[in-house]
């Protein structure tokens, strides 16, 4: 039967040069402790298995060892598909019942009988592909890569000096080019028209150097920058990059705080306003300033909420929920859903479409919501005042008023 399963996996590669794969090994039929491939340890009460190779050639596979309690990563060392079937041999003399083998060309449904039972059926079955993105395919679906980019990247620190994308910098990489299918998707028909970038809170303006570029030298579309800070040494740095890249008469840097920033726009200028983990009231200095100058897109991702969870007291919260806010992680969360969504209304009133999601994913940062507005010069009054009513209704609720609702009055 062993045998069978191999003949069966080997033919998943035979006629490919692809090698990417993932396999999961599950329903385990004994709780005997198991030794793996590559390791000399055994490891108790094993749930599941999980054995990957990502890369468009061999030269790791990389096994995660699930218990009931814990998760264990190991990595052997392969040089060709016979070493890894070697592996896979080793794997099926051990007892999970299931096996599902995911590559991008199709996949493949292994199932082993309980032990005891009449017959040695291997149950078996091919079926089209069901993993859909593999990191190679969504390199090439990014906005920005080295060969597009490469000047760009490598001046912002992501690139090295042939162009490789540096491996404690891919998170960033992927980060900045998320954040231009954010903005793809929500600009729509006003990247036909001049667009001015503003930067709240800019640090070294990774993100925004890459929209400027992605606008400028990819999508030709006359686009200028203006960059928000405080730091001195930040804006120095800057404005380096910007002459690095040739961007000196698109790119401007400001020292200053948000609130007492005042950037010059012109009534052509469509203004796109951004601010990334600009910290607590921050984020409120900077989507009062989109309001003031009728910015025509938001993207905001916030980072601390203090300004909220400071006001948020257990003795002013009705008794049915007041235990949400009894742990201290549980009330800074429950802030942090308040706040945002409290500005997503205010934006709301004053005549934005506003939403929340997700910017990065979870595993990269905690603080991976963004608030995301368009303005909408028609919206129906009815809009407007039914989200102020829900912003009213919940301060009162929870006694709680962001920094926005502030700002906003001024």
């Amino acid at each position: 039967m062993i045998q069978k399963a191999v003949e069966l996996v080997t033919s998943l590669f035979v006629q490919s040069d692809d090698h990417r794969f993932v396999m999961t090994l599950s329903s385990p039929h004994s709780r005997e402790e198991y030794v793996f491939p590559g390791k000399d340890i055994s490891y108790k009460d094993c749930k599941k298995c999980i054995v990957q190779n990502l890369n468009g050639e061999l030269h790791m596979v990389y096994l995660d060892i699930i218990t009931a309690t814990k998760s264990f990563t190991h990595a052997l060392n392969v040089s060709s598909i016979a070493d890894v079937i070697i592996v896979i041999e080793q794997l099926l003399r051990l007892p999970f019942r299931q096996w599902h083998i995911q590559t991008p060309r199709k996949d493949l449904y292994l199932k082993f009988p309980k032990p005891g039972k009449t017959g040695n059926n291997l149950l078996h079955h091919f079926a089209q592909s069901s993993k859909l993105q593999w990191p190679e395919r969504e390199e090439k679906l990014m906005p920005l890569t080295p060969s597009n980019a490469g000047t760009l990247l490598q001046a912002i620190g992501i690139c090295d000096d042939v162009f490789n994308i540096i491996p404690a910098m891919r998170d960033k990489y992927v980060q900045i080019n998320h954040f231009i299918r954010i903005f793809e998707q929500y600009a729509g028909e006003l990247t036909n028209q001049p667009l001015k970038i503003v930067d709240c809170g800019c640090g070294q303006a990774y993100v925004s150097f890459a929209l400027l570029w992605y606008l400028r030298e990819i999508q030709k579309i006359k686009a200028t920058l203006i960059g928000i800070e405080r730091n001195s040494e930040l804006i120095a740095s800057c404005r380096e990059t910007a002459h690095a890249l040739l961007f000196d008469e698109s790119a401007e840097f400001i020292q200053s705080s948000i609130q007492d920033a005042h950037p010059k726009s012109t009534s052509d200028d469509r203004i796109i306003l951004i601010a990334l983990h600009a910290c607590d009231t921050a984020t409120d200095e900077a989507l009062a300033l989109a309001v003031k100058v009728k910015a025509d897109i938001i993207l905001a991702a916030p980072c601390c909420h203090h300004f909220v969870q400071e006001q948020m007291d257990i003795r002013h919260i009705p008794i049915e929920e007041s235990f949400l806010i009894r742990d201290g992680i549980m009330k800074e969360r429950l802030g942090d859903m308040l706040t945002d969504s409290m500005r997503r209304d205010i934006l709301i009133s004053q005549g934005y479409s506003s939403d929340l999601i997700e910017f990065t994913p979870l595993e990269h940062t905690a603080k991976n919501v963004m608030i995301r507005a368009k303005y909408i010069s028609n919206m129906p009054s009815k809009h407007k005042e039914d989200a102020q009513m829900r912003f009213e209704e919940a301060s009162k609720r929870w006694h709680v008023v962001p920094k926005l609702h502030e700002l906003i009055k001024k």
